[in-house]
C-alpha cells in the first residue's frame, strides 16, 4: 500500500513541479506579473510552511534523501497546490483501497 501511495504523492508532485513550470514560464513570456507573482508567493509559502513544521510526506512513507530538506521542499510543493490536489488524491486513495 505504501508504494501505491509513494508513486501518487510522487506523480502528483512531478504534475505540479510541471504545471508550476510552464505558468510562470508562460506568465514571464506573456507579462503576466500577477499571475507569476501569485505562482511564486504559492510555491514560496508551501514550501516554507513545511520547512517550519517539519513536515515530510516522503519521510512518512519511507523515502529519505541525501539531503534531508528536498522531501520537506517537495512536500511544500506538494501542499501549494493547494485543496483541489488533496481532494484529488483523496479521491484516487478511495479509488484504490475500493479496489482492494
Amino acid at each position: 500500500m505504501n508504494m501505491i501511495l509513494l508513486a501518487i504523492v510522487m506523480a502528483v508532485t512531478v504534475e505540479g513541479l510541471i504545471e508550476y513550470a510552464k505558468t510562470v514560464g508562460k506568465a514571464v513570456s506573456d507579462g503576466q506579473w500577477k499571475l507569476f507573482i501569485t505562482q511564486v508567493a504559492s510555491i514560496i509559502i508551501g514550501v516554507l510552511l513545511c520547512l517550519a513544521v517539519g513536515a515530510d510526506v516522503y519521510a512518512a512513507l519511507g523515502v529519505t534523501f541525501s539531503l534531508p530538506w528536498i522531501g520537506t521542499a517537495l512536500t511544500g510543493v506538494f501542499a501549494s497546490r493547494g485543496s483541489n490536489y488533496l481532494s484529488d488524491l483523496a479521491k484516487r486513495l478511495q479509488t484504490v483501497l475500493a479496489g482492494r
